[in-house]
């Protein structure tokens, strides 16, 4: 028989080897470094600065390309601001120009509301014929005229020119006489016009003679009137009167068959 060895100071009872645990050591981990610590003796020791800067503090210069574009933002706010200027003034212009037309409108509505201006209505009321045997008859025609303004009366310069004619055959000339008419008013005046030296027309010869033939005749006048309303005078104007008128015959009292006269102001 074998001899028997005795346990190990590290066997059990039954000769397996035991295994002690490692001994828990009790060291703890390395602390972090300090960066205020001096881990190099033989360099000066570093401080810590806590520096503050103003809110409104430029930090860096800015990029030159920034420069041009608050230029190009300076000229369109003062072009904009000009712009707004002059549309502001064309606005009060505008504005101005507007009531203006606008007053004058309501005064020339006021205007014709009041004077109720109208063209002076003329009318022929007898023709006669003196020296119908001589080479320059006279023709005198008697006229009326109303005024059927308002409040505008009128007033007929003289020296008017008269046209008397048979067919576009001009056969006698005169002048007008000089004449003022109030508003609503019928006046009436006379127009001697004399015969040209001339051969009349064969319907004007026998007239002179005495037919009793109806004689067609156009009288044309051209006359200078100026007007007056409210207490002020209006300039003058030409005002131009034609009309045909048809008599039985010329001499013996000739009588008018129709007339009718047209007026231009």
């Amino acid at each position: 028989m074998a001899d028997r060895v005795p346990p190990g100071p590290h066997s059990t009872a039954f000769g397996s080897p035991v295994v002690h645990p490692a001994a828990e050591t009790d060291t703890e981990p390395d602390p972090e470094p300090d960066p205020n610590s001096n881990e190099h003796p033989w360099l000066p020791a570093q401080e810590t600065y806590i520096v503050q800067v103003p809110k409104d503090q430029i930090y860096r210069v800015p990029p030159p390309e920034n420069a041009v574009l608050v230029e190009r933002y300076r000229n369109q706010v003062k072009t904009g601001s000009e712009r707004s200027s002059v549309l502001t003034c064309l606005g009060w212009l505008c504005a101005s120009l507007l009531t203006f037309v606008v007053l004058c409108l309501f005064i020339f509505v006021i205007f014709i509301a009041t004077v109720r201006p109208g063209k002076p209505r003329f009318t022929v009321d007898q023709v006669h014929v003196k020296n119908p045997t001589t080479a320059r008859p006279e023709y005198d025609f008697m006229m009326s005229v109303h005024n059927p303004s308002g409040s505008m009366s009128y007033s007929y310069e003289k020296d008017g020119t008269a046209v008397l004619s048979n067919h576009d055959v001009n056969i006698a000339h005169g002048k007008t006489p000089a004449l003022n008419q109030n508003s609503k008013n019928t006046s009436k005046f006379k127009i001697v016009i004399k015969g040209l030296k001339m051969v009349v027309p064969k319907q004007i010869a026998k007239a002179l003679k005495g037919s009793k033939d109806d004689v067609v005749l156009k009288l044309e006048l051209a006359i200078r009137v100026s007007a007056k309303a409210w207490g002020l005078d209006i300039n003058g104007n030409h005002i131009t009167v034609s009309c045909d008128v048809t008599t039985k015959g010329l001499v013996k009292e000739p009588g008018i068959k129709r007339q009718s006269c047209k007026t231009q102001f």
